[in-house]
């Protein structure tokens, strides 16, 4: 073992010394730390980037370093023995006693109080900044002394409390080691897997990348290099060769078979998604045409209509609610014709989920489904896009050009999201197809028959937009033939467990929740919605190590809570309009600064995709921190 590999911070000087002494009887060389708590992260990333796998640590300091650091983090624990030491030599000065700490310390207190029904006060903690409140609030209660660690004694002795410090024993610091120990030969182990796996990789004749959720580049492999001629933390969206499968990847729409030009030359890529517990990913494989096989007749329209298939189905939404019932049997029976739907609701209401369910329900089930994001896709390439473009139709245009959206949807249904910030050059042009059947591509003229079913998505009012001169009447009223309003998350009454059950079974993981954090789910707000649920759920799945969920966690972990100030807020006062985007400001702003300006944490916590979350700040006019 390197003895950089595994690193100690103490959190005291009795605490350094009595590490310092097992690593001496255990002839074990690793170097061991005492800094200041708020020095503690900065130093821990120094120690990462040269080379240490992982830290130990105790009780907020471990906290602190596990929340903020990639690497496994071990916290040096309480046992039971200790536990009746500290408190046989409490009772000997005092009895009323009160225990304050971190939930690891607290649960060995719980365990220890159930076994021998001990009257002492445990007062759980989850950051420092809570202690001096809580030991305050002891002293105000006449307790004369507290049992808790370093930052604990301080607090206790400004407000003039006896204190018993929470030591840990030799057991506990040896037991900890070896579980670094262990962890360490597992880390190096899968390390040389990955280092064999990602030389067989380099060996491959294919080109193998990694986009990450913001569509940064996290992996390439030697002949990705080459052959996509991209690097690692190179942006796919600025990529102008990959700008055809822009829509796929941000809309997460697989694709087996598709065509793309680089420097003059034909590559036949692929495009898979992954998600889990920790996040969401794109794979994206190629090879040059004279490589992997495929037969050169087959045409590029061909190509691009592989993979545009829906994923979801009507079985696939939850919800019991009536108004939910309500959407699910209005899009059921919009399902069977063919008119133009236009979906509103707000952002994470499931707009898309919506419209794939209606679409796997229609006739045209067995076509292409192809979905695009008016606010993903930069302005100067949302036309060509959508309508395609022909031979020579501008300097650097694909020789022979290139089939649109609604060139691949043939026969199939395009869903167009957030159709409010198509510009008015698009719309007129989106008008002229709905209106004639007919369309061209940009720089061509000849003219292609329309043969797809149209559905819309807005989270604005674009009833409101027609009056402001921002949405074409026209085009309106061709869109919003058939009309889904879907209800927000807070108007669906009872179904804020029902999802909460689906997706914590999809992650196979078993949480019960108290009848207080039932009520707190049920009541708030959610204004982001669904995603915003998921989020949620995602963030206990990863971080909270027990089993049942009180208001506490809620608030603690997953940031959810209603200030005074808030309610006050969100009060409608006399002329006040757009209250929801207002909130929607507010909490985008507000996770922004928790963040420090980390778009791609703030996407993750609010439930949006990046993309998202940049369209809404350029919208609020939200300045990243």
């Amino acid at each position: 073992m390197k003895n950089n590999e595994i690193a100690i911070f103490s959190v005291s000087k009795t605490i350094t010394q009595r590490i310092s002494n097992v690593l001496i009887e255990r002839k074990i060389d690793i170097p061991v730390y005492e800094f200041h708590y708020f020095d503690v992260v900065e130093k821990a990333q120094q120690l990462v980037a040269g080379g240490t796998k992982i830290i130990i640590s105790r009780g907020g300091t471990a906290a602190l370093l596990r929340n903020s650091l990639s690497i496994p983090v071990i916290e040096i624990t309480h046992e039971l023995h200790g536990i009746y030491r500290i408190l046989q030599e409490a009772r000997k000065k005092s009895q009323k006693i009160a225990a304050v700490g971190f939930p690891q310390f607290c649960n060995v207190l719980r365990r220890y109080q159930n076994m021998t029904n001990e009257d002492f006060k445990i007062c759980q903690v989850y950051n420092h900044y809570d202690i001096e409140n809580v030991v305050k609030n002891l002293a105000d209660n006449d307790y004369q002394l507290v049992i808790g660690g370093l930052t604990v004694a301080e607090m206790a002795k400004k407000y003039d409390l006896n204190v018993i410090m929470g030591d840990t024993d030799n057991i506990s610091i040896e037991q900890a080691l070896d579980v670094a120990e262990s962890l360490l030969k597992y880390i190096n182990n899968e390390n040389m897997k990955l280092t064999m796996s990602w030389s067989a990789l380099n060996q491959s004749h294919e080109g193998i990348m990694c986009l990450d959720q913001s569509g940064e580049i996290i992996h390439i492999n030697a002949r990705g290099f080459a052959l996509f001629q991209c690097n690692i933390g190179d942006k796919i969206f600025k990529k102008e060769a990959f700008k055809s499968i822009y829509g796929s990847i941000i809309n997460e729409i697989d694709i087996k078979e598709h065509a793309i030009e680089i420097d003059g030359e034909t590559v036949n890529i692929a495009v898979k998604h992954f998600s889990n517990k920790h996040g969401f990913y794109t794979v994206i494989t190629g090879s040059r045409q004279e490589h992997n096989g495929w037969s050169s007749s087959r045409t590029s329209k061909k190509s691009d209509h592989k993979g545009f298939t829906t994923t979801y189905s009507f079985a696939d939404i939850i919800g019991q609610s009536p108004v939910m019932e309500a959407a699910i049997a209005r899009a059921k029976i919009y399902a069977a014709h063919d008119l133009p739907i236009n979906i509103l609701g707000d952002t994470g209401t499931g707009k898309e989920l919506f419209a794939q369910s209606i679409h796997h329900a229609s006739p045209r089930s067995a076509e292409p489904f192809i979905a695009i994001n008016c606010a993903a896709i930069p302005e100067s390439l949302l036309e060509s896009e959508l309508f395609g473009y022909a031979d020579g139709a501008f300097t650097n245009a694909r020789r022979g050009g290139k089939p649109g959206i609604f060139e691949m949807a043939m026969n199939g249904t395009v869903f167009i999201d957030e159709i409010s910030e198509a510009p008015l050059t698009v719309q007129i042009k989106l008008l002229r197809i709905l209106q004639e059947k007919r369309f061209s591509r940009v720089g061509g003229d000849s003219l292609i028959s329309a043969r797809f079913r149209l559905i819309t998505a807005s989270n604005k009012e674009l009833g409101a937009q027609v009056a402001a001169g921002e949405f074409r009447q026209d085009l309106w009223y061709r869109i919003n033939v058939l009309t889904l309003q879907l209800p927000a998350l807070r108007e669906r009454t009872g179904d804020v467990m029902l999802i909460i059950e689906d997706l914590l079974a999809k992650h196979n993981k078993a949480l019960s929740f108290t009848d207080e954090a039932v009520d707190f789910l049920n009541s708030y707000a959610w204004p982001g919605n669904i995603r915003e649920l998921q989020a949620v759920i995602l963030r206990l799945i990863v971080l909270f190590d027990m089993h049942v969920v009180d208001v506490d966690a809620l608030q603690s972990l997953c940031h959810m809570s209603v200030s005074a100030d808030d309610d006050e807020d969100i009060v409608p006062q006399p002329g006040d309009v757009d209250l929801l985007k207002k909130q929607e400001q507010k909490l985008i702003g507000a996770v922004m600064k928790r963040t420090g300006g980390d778009k791609s944490q703030a996407a993750v916590m609010l439930g949006i995709s990046p993309t998202t979350l940049w369209r809404k700040m350029k919208e609020y006019g939200v300045e990243g921190v």
